[in-house]
This record gives structure tokens, C-alpha cells and sequence, in this order.
């Protein structure tokens, strides 16, 4: 599972259908390619809450409620990733900014490196 404060909401919209859709999409994609690295990730479910960010471990520059993106997804093979691995390859990945998310992000990557920038977390959850 993950916690994020960009905007991967899967709307399976395509070039020339609507901008803010499309960019969603590609922010989903994104976050799909990178979990596929290593894995082979399948059933997501992705929701947006509107929460305080004090329980989260979100960068210290966030404060305040915003909206985060909560997403479940399963991998196949337990081994094949780990927490650390995802922070690794997370880090710095390109995204599209100014659509549904409400937390100011300054540089327009996915952030898990920085105490002060984070912007994505992940927590393992056994099912």
C-alpha cells in the first residue's frame, strides 16, 4: 500500500479526451511502471481522502489537512520488492503536478528520500 499526495487517480482517460484526466492517468501509469519493475503488481484500488497529515510521515513542509491517495495494490511475489526497494525506486520519478492534489509541491517528481519533501509512503500491509 501507499500513501501519496500527488494526484495518480486512475481515470483510463487518453490523449484527446479531457487534459486533467489524461495527466491523472499518466500520473497513475507512472506509478504503476515503477512499482512494475521489480513486480508484477495487480488489483488496485485507489481512493483520495482529505485528512490531517500529522499521522502520516509525510515531509515536514506539509502541514494541515490535504488530500492524499490511498492505494492497495497486491504483488504476486512477496520477495520480489521490499519497502526500502520502492523508496529507491520512487525517488526523483517524474509526475504531473497542478490537478486534483492541494499540498504545494515545489519540484514535479515523487519525493521518499527527504524529511523535508516527501511526498509518498509505503507501508506493507499482509493480507
Amino acid at each position: 500500500m501507499l500513501y501519496t499526495l500527488v494526484d495518480v487517480t486512475e481515470t483510463n482517460a487518453r490523449r484527446g479526451q479531457g487534459t486533467k484526466e489524461v495527466n491523472q492517468q499518466a500520473n497513475f501509469n507512472t506509478m504503476y511502471n515503477v512499482i512494475g519493475l521489480r513486480t508484477n503488481p495487480t488489483d488496485f484500488e485507489v481512493s483520495v481522502i482529505n485528512d490531517s497529515l500529522d499521522e502520516y510521515g509525510f515531509g515536514s513542509k506539509f502541514k494541515g489537512k490535504h488530500n492524499i491517495w490511498k492505494v492497495y495494490f497486491y504483488i504476486e511475489a512477496d520477495e520480489s520488492t521490499s519497502l526500502e526497494i520502492l523508496q529507491e525506486d520512487f525517488d526523483l520519478v517524474p509526475i504531473i503536478t497542478n490537478l486534483d492534489e492541494t499540498a504545494k509541491l515545489q519540484n514535479d517528481v515523487f519525493v521518499t528520500k527527504s524529511n523535508e519533501k516527501r511526498n509518498i509512503i509505503f507501508e506493507r500491509i499482509d493480507k
